[in-house]
């Protein structure tokens, strides 16, 4: 890529401070993020603690809505209750119709207890095939996450999956987990290739 001295896009200038007016929901994408593909992972390779690193995603993806709605939430005061905080997203964005992960929301919830083997509100029974309810869950909610499209491909779940479309090719461990045996992303990969591109135009005309 050629560079030049052209100043960058207002785009830029706009995503950059979206960003700071959002750091806490931009920077809890990244960790939930990195928490879901170590959850897939474990699961993919047979190992039950992937479920407990599923619940803390699907707590951090959510959180990530109530900052992205409420920058000035203090995430540590937010509930730890993911029916909670389901339903909390659920009264802020009802065209999603969340109440319907409920029981997913649920199965986590059990899991999550489970990392103690004395909590009698541990999953009773444990199944890497819950990865595969998982991953709707997620792909669903990052598809819908409530930010501009060039923030959302620049953080979080969508900026590690299109790391290798960037960097010679080059698939870090992140991006590798994320998308193997992932069914639910897998048909819409050729989209967010393209829109990525989209964005990286819109951010960087100067190198493209």
């Amino acid at each position: 890529m050629e560079h030049t001295d052209l100043p960058p896009p207002f785009t830029f200038f706009e995503v950059k401070r979206f960003f700071e007016e959002h750091s806490g929901a931009t920077k809890l994408l990244r960790v939930a993020t990195q928490d879901y593909a170590a959850s897939r992972c474990l699961l993919l390779n047979g190992l039950f603690p992937g479920l407990v690193l599923g619940a803390q995603a699907i707590e951090k993806f959510l959180k990530a809505y109530l900052l992205f709605n409420d920058p000035n939430l203090k995430v540590r005061g937010l509930s730890h209750s993911l029916p909670d905080i389901l339903k909390d997203t659920g009264s802020l964005f009802p065209q999603l119709q969340l109440s319907r992960f409920a029981p997913l929301v649920e199965k986590f919830v059990a899991h999550y207890a489970a990392r103690y083997p004395d909590n009698p509100d541990g999953s009773i029974s444990k199944t890497t095939a819950d990865l595969f309810e998982l991953d709707p869950f997620v792909v669903f909610l990052n598809e819908n996450m409530p930010c501009p499209r060039n923030v959302k491909y620049r953080t979080g779940f969508y900026e590690r999956i299109t790391f290798s479309l960037e960097y010679m090719s080059t698939v870090p461990p992140e991006e590798f987990w994320i998308k193997h045996n992932n069914r639910a992303l897998a048909p819409l990969l050729p989209r967010i290739a393209a829109d990525y591109v989209v964005v990286m135009k819109e951010l960087y005309p100067e190198l493209r």
